[in-house]
């Protein structure tokens, strides 16, 4: 049996008007395309806007084919772990950070602004 290859999960920096992501891609064994609004089949991302040192965290995706597996979960933590390591807030506007993945992990509470 194949080993399925470690997830590992990509910070791409905000640059000019494009917001930060930390972002997982899967090999789901579908050619890659984005939908009619630009959200791709592949990828699952957290995006934020970082705002007087805060991580404003603002939307956050998880294709159909990848729903159930933790992986929006898995990018939202790395990216609190990121922004405590570098002595930032964070402002969780996108519903599934500030209800779903915060309801599960109370202790990072500590990390929200506000």
């Amino acid at each position: 049996a194949r080993m399925a290859p470690a997830l590992v999960v990509q910070h791409v920096f905000p640059e000019g008007p494009n917001p930060g992501r930390f972002v997982v891609r899967v090999d789901t064994g579908a050619e890659s395309r984005v939908d009619e609004h630009g959200e791709p089949n592949d990828e699952t991302y957290v995006a934020y806007e970082l705002v007087q040192e805060k991580l404003v965290m603002f939307h956050t995706w998880t294709p159909d084919a990848l729903r159930g597996k933790g992986l929006a979960a898995l990018v939202v933590l790395e990216a609190f772990v990121w922004a405590e390591t570098h002595g930032k807030r964070i402002v969780p506007e996108c519903s599934y950070v500030s209800n779903t993945f915060l309801e599960k992990r109370p202790d990072l509470k500590r990390l929200v602004d506000g």
